[in-house]
């Protein structure tokens, strides 16, 4: 099931700015959501201007929470980032340690699993130094306009960020021009979703 909480668009046009301001607590089949954009794009020209985010929507296995200043993260049907991996383990251990159910805790709208304790205790001390990059998507598909997903054993971190990529292949792609990557990375991530507030 594919769930939206609250969807907020807003269209630039010059100094003038139209909002949408949608709220649904639960949109139970893709096709709804199609039928959503779909009225919006007839009843704003404009509208045609905005990303495809009715394909976004029902993309496999991907549940996309949207709220006020937030980005889409990359969730699985119970909302779970990172498949289910230890984001503090990336860091202490510097290897991918899968999660559990038993230590949890929801930040930013996503749930996250940890091995242990003491990984949990670790991550509510300073939750945004584990999160993963670009909502939890593959780095390398964000930095070529994609929201691809993830193997979460393929990793890496850079100057004290989690990244995360599909495969080795787009790891080792993403590496071969790391700062320029990154930066397209970044921006694409901002510029992709900029008109949520």
């Amino acid at each position: 099931m594919k769930q939206i909480r609250q969807l907020y668009l807003a269209r630039h046009g010059g100094k003038a700015k139209h909002q949408f301001n949608w709220q649904w607590k639960t949109l139970v089949q893709s096709t709804t959501v199609a039928l959503a954009f779909w009225a919006i794009s007839v009843s704003n020209s404009s509208a045609s201007s905005l990303p495809s985010l009715a394909k976004d929507l029902t993309d496999r296995g991907v549940q996309v929470w949207l709220k006020k200043g937030e980005h889409k993260q990359n969730l699985d049907s119970k909302g779970v980032i990172l498949k289910g991996y230890d984001a503090v383990a990336y860091f202490t251990q510097k290897k991918a340690v899968k999660g559990s159910p038993k230590f949890q805790t929801t930040y930013e709208g996503a749930v996250y699993y940890f091995s242990s304790a003491a990984d949990l205790a670790t991550f509510k001390k300073s939750p945004g130094k584990y999160v993963p990059q670009y909502g939890g998507f593959c780095a390398n598909g964000m930095a070529n306009k994609q929201s691809s997903d993830i193997d979460p054993s393929v990793f890496f971190v850079l100057k004290g960020k989690l990244y995360v990529c599909a495969s080795p292949d787009a790891e080792k792609e993403f590496k071969s021009n790391l700062e320029t990557n990154v930066k397209k990375a970044d921006q694409n991530w901002e510029d992709q979703y900029r008109w949520f507030y």
